[in-house]
C-alpha cells in the first residue's frame, strides 16, 4: 500500500508491505494467464503494485440447481464433468445495452519512437562515491502525478449533497533514458487501482526545469512505466547489466524521499540478496535486495553499481509492520533488475503494452467469496469492449461454471484450467445466463491497458 506522510490528497510513491493486512479489495481484476513456476519458497507480502483476483480454495463439484437469480447451487453428488451439449449463446440488443464494458486505452503511437532506448553497457572501472553521484544525479528526476476521483454522494439532516471531483497528487522518482526525453519509472508512481491512471504528470529535472510528461505505457504486473517529455539535450543514465551482480557488491540509491524537499538524496549500501521472489497480490517478482535506504518517494529511482551504472529500479521496501512479534525491520529494500526491465521497456515503447500475456478481456468475482452459502462459480463483473470475451458474446453477470468440459467451482479452479493457454488459442467456457447453460468458444488475445 502507499505510505502517506502528508494527507489523503498527497502521496509519496513508495510501496510499503504490511503482512498484518491480509485483505485484498481488488477482487474482480483479471490476471493475465501465467505458467506455473514450480517455486517452493516465495516471500509473500501484500502491496499496491498490482490489482489481481483474490484466489480462494474451492472443491470441484457439479451444478444441478439454479436459483431465481441464475446463481448455481452445488450438487456434491454429481460428477466432475459438464455436458458440452448446451445451447448456443445468444447476443441480444438487450444484453448489449446492459453490459458495463471496460474500454481499452488507445494512444497515438506514431509520435513515439519504437526502438530501444535502454542500452546496457559493459562494466567500467570502479568510481568513488562522490564521482558516482555527480555522474548519475543529472539523470534523476522528480515525478508529480495527479489523479482524479469522485467522492460519494451524501445524505444528511440538511439534505442531499452530490459527490465532487477531487484531485490527489503523489510524487516519485524517475531515470532519464535518452537525450530526447524518455523517462523510466515505476507504474505505481503514475497509476493505482484506487485512483486509476494519472490525469497529469510533471517532471522536475535536477536543475529545477519542469516539463509536462505523457505516459507512453505502463505495466502493473512488473511495476514499470515509460514517460516522455518534449525536450532535447537531457543527460541519460548509463545502464549496466544486473546479471553480473554478486551479493556484497556496493549499491547506491538516488531518489526523492518524502517529496522534493529532499530531492536527489543519496543512500549507500550493498547488494543484500539476488533473485528474491516477492509475491505481491499473487504476482511473483524476482528482485534485487539491498540495504541502501529506500523510502517513500524513492520509487522509480536508480539502484547504482560502483561503476556509476544503473542496475536496478528501486520499487519497494519492507516496513516494520511486516514482521512478527513487533520486531524492527531496517534495510530491506528491493529493486527491479535492469536486465528484466529492458524487455518490458522495449515492449512498452513499441506497443504500449507487454506482449505475450494471454487474457480473455473480463473481470470477475469468485462466488465462493461473496457469501452465497453452497453456491459457486465465477461471476463476470465487467467485459472489455471488443475484447475476446465480448466478441464471443459473454456479458456482465454471466456465471462461468466450466472450462473445456471441466467444472469450475472457484476462481482458483478457473485459473488452473486455463493457465496453459497461449495467445491465439481458444477455450470453451460453459456459462449460466438466465438459468440456462451455454457453451462459448473464446480466443485468447494479448492483454492490453484498460
Amino acid at each position: 500500500m502507499f505510505e502517506n506522510n502528508n494527507n489523503e490528497n498527497y502521496n509519496n510513491g513508495e510501496v510499503v508491505y504490511n503482512s498484518e493486512d491480509d485483505s485484498n479489495p481488488y477482487l474482480n481484476q483479471e490476471t493475465p494467464i501465467k505458467k506455473k513456476s514450480g517455486v517452493k519458497k516465495v516471500l509473500k507480502a501484500l502491496g499496491a503494485l498490482c490489482a489481481v483476483a483474490l484466489i480462494s480454495v474451492g472443491s470441484i463439484a457439479g451444478y444441478k440447481y439454479v436459483d431465481e437469480n441464475g446463481i448455481p447451487f452445488i450438487d456434491d453428488k454429481s460428477n466432475n464433468k459438464l455436458s458440452t451439449e448446451h445451447a448456443k449463446l445468444p447476443i441480444s440488443e438487450e444484453e448489449e445495452e446492459k453490459t458495463n464494458s471496460i474500454v481499452e486505452t488507445t494512444i497515438d503511437r506514431t509520435k513515439y519512437q519504437t526502438e530501444s532506448v535502454l542500452d546496457i553497457s559493459s562494466a567500467n572501472e570502479p568510481m568513488s562515491t562522490q564521482d558516482i553521484y555527480k555522474k548519475v544525479v543529472p539523470s534523476v528526476v522528480g515525478i508529480t502525478a495527479v489523479s482524479q476521483y469522485q467522492t460519494a454522494d451524501s445524505f444528511s439532516f440538511f439534505g442531499y449533497t452530490p459527490g465532487t471531483t477531487e484531485e490527489r497528487a503523489g510524487t516519485g522518482t524517475g531515470i532519464v533514458m535518452s537525450e530526447d526525453g524518455y523517462i523510466l519509472t515505476n507504474s505505481h508512481v503514475i497509476y493505482s487501482e484506487d485512483y486509476g491512471v494519472a490525469v497529469s504528470v510533471t517532471i522536475l529535472m535536477h536543475d529545477d526545469t519542469e516539463y509536462d510528461a505523457e505516459i507512453v505505457g505502463y505495466d502493473v504486473q512488473t511495476d514499470i512505466a515509460v514517460l516522455k517529455v518534449d525536450a532535447e539535450g537531457l543527460i541519460p543514465a548509463v545502464f549496466g547489466s544486473s546479471g553480473s551482480l554478486e551479493i556484497g557488491d556496493p549499491a547506491l540509491a538516488i531518489g526523492n524521499p518524502l517529496g522534493f524537499d529532499l530531492f536527489g538524496t543519496l543512500t549507500v549500501g550493498h547488494i543484500s540478496g539476488l533473485n528474491r521472489e516477492i509475491a505481491v497480490n499473487d504476482k511473483t517478482m524476482k528482485l534485487i535486495q539491498t540495504d541502501a535506504a529506500i523510502n517513500s518517494g524513492n520509487s522509480g529511482g536508480p539502484l547504482i553499481n560502483d561503476c556509476g551504472q544503473v542496475i536496478g529500479i528501486n520499487s519497494m521496501k519492507m516496513s516494520s509492520s511486516y514482521s512478527y512479534n513487533s520486531a524492527t525491520i531496517e534495510g530491506l529494500g528491493f529493486a527491479i533488475p535492469i536486465d528484466d526491465a529492458k524487455k518490458i521497456v522495449d515492449d512498452l515503447m513499441a506497443n504500449g503494452y507487454v506482449t505475450g500475456r494471454p487474457q480473455l478481456g473480463m473481470t470477475y468475482r469468485d462466488l465462493s467469496e461473496e457469501g452465497y452459502a453452497g453456491q459457486s462459480g465465477v461471476l463476470v463483473t465487467e467485459v472489455v469492449k471488443d475484447g475476446p470475451a465480448y466478441k464471443a458474446g459473454i456479458r456482465k453477470n454471466d456465471i462461468i461454471v466450466g472450462a473445456d468440459g471441466g467444472l469450475v467451482a472457484s476462481l482458483e479452479e478457473y485459473l488452473e484450467l486455463i493457465e496453459e493457454y497461449e495467445t491465439g488459442e481458444s477455450v470453451r467456457l460453459t456459462i449460466i445466463r438466465n438459468r440456462t447453460y451455454y457453451d462459448v468458444d473464446v480466443t485468447f488475445e494479448d492483454a492490453k491497458p484498460q
